[in-house]
């Protein structure tokens, strides 16, 4: 890696003083690192913060409002600053005309203002500011000495370049047949990820009007007719999409030298590389959690179970306008005559939106992308404001129950403080035989809701009992189910435990693991070779009932082609990323996206207990996850 004696941090709006400060800079021979935007792009943390940990001085030109979108930790500046500030750098704050401290600053980054500033306010002194700054804030000396020793070797280059040039013109004709086949490869996983498109727009149609029919029909038998007709769609769907998948999930394989002929167009082989996992990563996600999110809500079709079929359904349409734009930004700088192939199946892609431009910068896809991850995250934040509501309302109830019977116990204290006389004696005798039969009324109300209770759990366990012709990660989304009811009670009995209440319901956490368990069971004899990860499953859940184990992990049931993981084994529960905790396939998607080389937190059977483990992250593609939350 290049050394720099100087770093400029800032943001577009302040661009052209940057540039200026920096041209200035390197006029008077000093090495200053600048155009950033290449690398951010890419590797953002491993090359840049490279740069900063190696360089003495580092300038943050601040216009007006600078440090305002710092207070987001992924902020381009807030990293570049606190990097600066955690390796001890000479920081040297350039303020522009408007710019002022903000009350509070960052979180992490206060000592900023406790630096000393350049003020460069204007243009009439700004060649002032430019000598103060050489003189007595910077810590790096000028090159310019070595700097005339390079004019004269100007002529050699010069003849150098030359030769340069004709063997540039040579390779850049020899890159066009590479340009061509890794433009086709790209197009190539674009058009699977299409297939996967076009059967979502038919579950969409059909998710309309299964939905709308749902919630008008009371009649049992019917309702069971639409379950039946909407399970058969999502396994002609999910059967369509794997018999079209043709995609390798193996990284492509780019030699160093078509590394070398690519970047001859701006192209960066490394992000190439990645295309097929991109798209594999994709169908999985598709296939593994939205078709299962859809078949959960489809299986229980209540209010909050189709709202969500109806999130996953818009989401994913946010989600294919953000794959299509990357594939977009990838094919950016491929020359015009190695698009052949994705012209002409870009006219097939009917289910990709027509609007987006090709052959735009970096920044339009890149301004696409965020427009639609933050559609995503609104709807995603959305539904969870609406399952905190519910909850709410449930806890509301809860406390209506506690008041109501905190002042049936307040009422039979005042009652008894009243009573002095026989005569009161006699109204308290026929006040209480009113309240006992209140009680009565009350306390059969209550088994009554205890029975409604019992109903509604053997109705679960009606709907989730495994079936011999269920397939099989159906019948593992009943065990999936039967973990979500597990965890509920356990939580509801805890809640009530921590206030002091003892519940007398009739399911009990022991009841319900005991009945789970014998499904676990079922499951391992139709399916023999589930026998570690099925061992795990039993005492995951077991440890759930007891309250030791939290309700997160995401389960390993096997290898792809029966491969050897290095460390990994079948029934190992991934609990954390990274020192967070990853409750469900998403959050480890998530946080693998975030950083792809971190620490794998697991949980490993031994002598019926578990013990932690952790690991490196190295290979991902070979390993099989199943869900073990809802």
């Amino acid at each position: 890696m290049k050394q720099y004696d100087i770093f400029i941090s800032y943001r577009r709006s302040s661009y052209d003083t940057a540039n200026l400060i920096a041209t200035r800079l390197k006029a008077a021979g000093y090495f200053v690192f600048f155009d950033m935007e290449a690398l951010r792009s890419g590797k953002f943390n491993e090359q840049l913060f490279g740069v900063i940990d190696n360089c003495k001085d580092f300038l943050v030109v601040l216009p007006p409002n600078a440090l305002e979108r710092c207070v987001n930790e992924d902020d381009w500046v807030r990293l570049e600053v606190c990097r600066a500030m955690a390796t001890k750098k000479n920081i040297v704050p350039v303020m522009l005309n408007g710019f002022t401290w903000p009350n509070p600053m960052p979180i992490g980054m206060e000592e900023l203002c406790d630096y000393q500033a350049l003020t460069a306010t204007s243009t009439e002194y700004f060649d002032m500011a430019m000598e103060r700054l050489q003189q007595r804030y910077l810590k790096s000396k000028s090159h310019l000495f070595l700097r005339r020793w390079v004019k004269y070797l100007m002529a050699v280059v010069v003849f150098l370049l030359t030769i340069i040039s004709i063997v540039w013109g040579v390779l850049f004709y020899l890159s066009m047949d590479v340009c061509t086949k890794y433009a086709t490869c790209l197009t190539k996983d674009a058009s699977a990820v299409h297939t996967i498109v076009e059967q979502n727009e038919k579950l969409q149609r059909d998710w309309t009007v299964f939905r709308t029919a749902i919630v008008r029909e009371h009649n049992p038998e019917k309702i069971e007719h639409l379950q039946k007709d909407m399970f058969a769609m999502l396994d002609y769907i999910e059967n369509n999409i794997a018999q079209c998948w043709n995609v390798d999930s193996v990284d492509l394989e780019i030699s160093d030298y078509h590394s070398f002929l690519l970047s001859l167009h701006g192209i960066n082989a490394e992000e190439i590389k990645l295309s097929p996992s991109f798209a594999t990563m994709y169908y999985k996600d598709y296939v593994a959690n939205d078709l299962k999110k859809i078949r959960m809500a489809v299986m229980d079709p209540n209010t909050i179970n189709l709202r969500a079929g109806d999130m996953f359904l818009e989401v994913f349409s946010h989600s294919k306008n953000v794959y299509y734009a990357s594939i977009l930004s990838e094919l950016s700088n491929f020359p015009e005559s190695a698009l052949t192939t994705f012209n002409e199946l870009n006219k097939l892609w009917i289910h990709f939106p027509k609007e987006y431009l090709i052959g735009g910068d970096r920044k339009y896809y890149e301004d696409i992308i965020n427009s639609e991850s933050k559609k995503i995250e609104i709807l995603m934040s959305d539904f969870e404001s609406v399952v905190n509501e519910e909850d709410a309302r449930v806890e509301d109830l809860q406390r209506q129950t506690d008041k109501m019977e905190q002042n049936i116990n307040q009422h039979y204290e005042e009652m008894s403080k009243k009573l002095e006389t026989q005569n009161e004696l006699s109204i308290r005798q026929e006040k209480l035989k009113a309240k006992e039969v209140t009680v009565k009324a009350t306390k059969a109300e209550l088994e009554e809701l205890d029975k409604l209770y019992v109903e509604t759990y053997e109705a679960l366990k009606k709907k989730c009992t495994i079936e011999e012709s269920d397939e099989q990660w159906y019948q593992w989304g009943k065990i999936c189910r039967w973990g979500s009811f597990l965890h509920t009670i356990t939580n509801s009995r805890k809640e009530l435990e921590s206030r002091g209440i003892r519940s007398t319901s009739s399911i009990t956490p022991d009841i319900v693991y005991a009945d789970m368990n014998s499904q676990l069971s079922v499951y391992l004899s139709y399916h023999p070779e589930s026998k570690e990860y099925v061992a795990s499953a039993k005492t995951f859940y077991r440890e759930l009932s007891k309250g030791n184990r939290p309700y997160a992990g995401i389960l390993i049931f096997g290898f792809k082609d029966n491969a050897t993981h290095p460390v990994l084994k079948a029934g190992d529960i991934v609990v954390g990323y990274n020192g967070k905790s990853v409750k469900n396939y998403n959050d480890l998607k998530a946080a693998f996206k975030q950083s792809e080389n971190g620490t794998v937190q697991f949980i490993r059977l031994v002598d019926g207990k578990f013990i932690d483990k952790d690991y490196l992250w190295e290979e991902t593609g070979i390993v099989g996850f199943i869900e073990l939350t809802e």
